[in-house]
Order: structure tokens, then sequence, then C-alpha cells
């Protein structure tokens, strides 16, 4: 079968909500299926977007989806831009894959698959209350509703789309990403010596991930005589604030790590897991620490609450605001004896739920939209 992967993220060359598509793309070709894939474009791709032109899957980039304001612009430009989907026609693939790191910027290729009569299915990485469709509205529900299937990666995220394109979208579907430890390994518990260890994984966004909110938290004076360590994992535009909103409130004992590429580095030293996200898809770093016997402290946003039981394998902030944070973070603190216990029991909710191998079951997945279409 022939496959055609589209990434509309354009913020970045490459991210996490990349890995889906990417991984899956070179699954099918290492099957012997026929592949091609498109991203935006920059004057540097990313190695791991070159790396698919080297197992044979021919590239191509496009330029941005069409922006909300100066519409008139964009269609002038785009009628010079055609090319971005001539070479979908020609392909002719038995399924078009749509990544989007929200819930838009697919909506320009959907509508070429329509016209060209080529059956797609969309992906939506993250979705979030504040991101309503409002002009765009009539291309968000003909997009998703026309879809063969729409992929989400939590249910949370799914029922607020419906809600946002007021359609039910019987043929939708929870997709898992791919996570960056080995299920087949559990974890010894890290030693505790003088301060218990917690870790906020991910990329430093305050918009997204929230982690003003637990500078916050911590600077309450409770906080700042307990012994613990606060472990910032991660890169983003938005350090150098974070570094002077911790100096600003004195705010002790932190330290920014910057990127790891090994994850269970990371949970050899660490203890929790604090994820005070604004907005969320499903966070590999949750799904991760599970995988290492962590127990999490979480907001009730995207799938977290879906993963982390709240009192059972970790604790559930009820929103993205300091006092609910700041209760879910005390209650965990009252209950540092049984981290190791709740550790071990997100591990054996984590083997319950999702798949260990994430992108078999989604290539599969693809198959199935790809011989339903095509019959």
């Amino acid at each position: 079968m022939k496959f055609a992967f589209i990434s509309t993220m354009d913020g970045s060359p490459w991210g996490g909500s990349e890995e889906l598509w990417s991984q899956s793309a070179t699954r099918l070709k290492n099957a012997g299926h026929d592949i091609r894939a498109s991203v935006k474009y920059w004057p540097r791709l990313s190695d791991k977007v070159t790396a698919l032109a080297a197992i044979g899957i021919k590239l191509e980039t496009h330029s941005s989806p069409r922006p909300r304001r100066l519409p008139r612009i964009w269609d002038r430009l785009a009628r010079n831009n055609h090319n971005d989907y001539a070479w979908l026609k020609a392909f002719n693939p038995n399924l078009v894959i749509l990544s989007q790191g929200y819930n838009a910027g697919g909506f320009e290729w959907a509508k070429a698959c329509r016209t060209a009569a080529i059956p797609y299915v969309m992906i939506v990485q993250c979705n979030s209350e504040l991101w309503w469709f409002q002009d765009r509205l009539e291309e968000a529900v003909a997009s998703y509703s026309a879809a063969r299937s729409v992929f989400c990666v939590s249910r949370k995220n799914l029922d607020l789309l419906r809600l946002q394109v007021g359609d039910r979208l019987p043929n939708a579907q929870i997709a898992w990403n791919p996570y960056n430890v080995s299920p087949e390994r559990p974890m010894a518990w890290p030693d505790e010596g003088a301060r218990l260890r917690l870790a906020c994984v991910g990329r430093i966004n305050t918009a997204h991930k929230g982690q003003d909110l637990l500078l916050q938290t911590l600077a309450r004076p409770e906080w700042q005589a307990r012994p613990i360590e606060l472990n910032f994992f991660g890169t983003g535009s938005d350090e150098p604030a974070l570094r002077r909103m911790a100096e600003m409130l004195q705010v002790n004992h932190i330290c920014f790590r910057g990127h790891v590429t090994e994850v269970r580095a990371i949970w050899e030293q660490n203890h929790l897991l604090v994820l005070p996200s604004r907005c969320e898809g499903l966070p590999l770093a949750l799904v991760e620490a599970m995988w290492c016997g962590r127990p999490s402290v979480v907001t009730d946003i995207g799938g977290n609450a879906e993963l982390c039981l709240d009192n059972e394998t970790g604790f559930v902030a009820a929103a993205p605001e300091v006092t609910f944070v700041a209760e879910a973070l005390q209650r965990a603190w009252d209950r540092r004896e049984d981290w190791r216990r709740m550790g071990q029991a997100a591990r054996a909710r984590v083997e319950n739920l999702v798949p260990k191998d994430p992108i078999g079951v989604f290539c599969e997945q693809l198959k199935a939209c790809a011989t339903e279409t095509s019959a």
C-alpha cells in the first residue's frame, strides 16, 4: 500500500509530536509499503527528518499553513504554492496521514485530499479550551467530519474536539505516542539520602507546561523549609524567565539540568514527577515516569488524570492554578512515605493501559483505515 505522511508542525524543525508519524512511516517502509512524507520547509531540516530519506522515503517540503490573519494575502501566495499539493495527487496514496501539533494546521491539506478524492486521517497531538476555531469553524468541521478517522492522544482531548466542532466524530480513535524507556525493566527506588528529589520534565514553555506555577508553590514558607530538590529537565525559550523568577522568589534547591537523552537516568535519581501543565495531549514524561515506577503530581489537563489516579498512583490538581497545584503537592508531601508503593501501583497501571509497542498498534490502525477506504 501507499501512505503519505504530512506534518503541519511549524514552530520548529522537530518536536515530540513528530515521533508518532515519523516512526510509523519508518515501520511501514521497512514492511515494504511505499511511503512519502512532507514537512514544513526549514533552511536546515531536522536530522530525524533527513534520516527518513536515508531509508528510501521520498521527502517533500511545504509552506506554512494559512495564518488566521491576512487570509487574502495568503490566498494570493497559495496560488503560487500549488506544488505543495501536486505531488500528493500524482502519488495517489491509499491513505494520507495529517499530523497536527494541536487541533488545527492540516485543514488545507484535508481540503486538497477531498478535492482529489484521497482518503485521509488526522492526528491531534494536543488540545485546549482556549483553542476554538472561530472564523475557521467551517474548515474544521469539513476537515474532521470527512476524515476516515481522527486520532487524539487522550480521551479528554477528543471529547473537547467533539464539542469544538459540534460533531460526535464516530470514527475517532485514541492513538498512543511512542515513549523513550524500555517497558521490560523495572527500576529500583532511588536512594533518598537527605533530600527528596522532584523532577519537572518537559519543554520549558510556561504557557503549556506551567513551570511558573510550581515555582510559586515552592516559594511558600513551608516548602522553603523542607528537604527537597527540584530538578527541571528540558530546554526552552522560557528558561531565562524561570531562572529570574526563581531568584526573585528566592526558591531554594532548584537545578536546571537541560535535555537528557537517557530518560532512565532521570528516574535513577528522582522520586516524584511534577507536571503543572496548562495544556496537554498525553505527556510522554508521565508515561515514562510510570513505566519507571514513579508517582506523579499532575494537573487535570489533557490525558493526565486518565493515567494518574488521584491518591493511588499520584496526585491530581483540579486545575492549573497555584492554589490547586499547592494543594496537590501538599497531599503528596503528607504521604511521602507512600511514594515508593504508589510508584509500584503506577507501573502496574501503565502496564495494563499502555501498549508496549505503540507504533505497531498505530500502524495496524492505519492499515485498517487504508483497507476500508479502498474497499
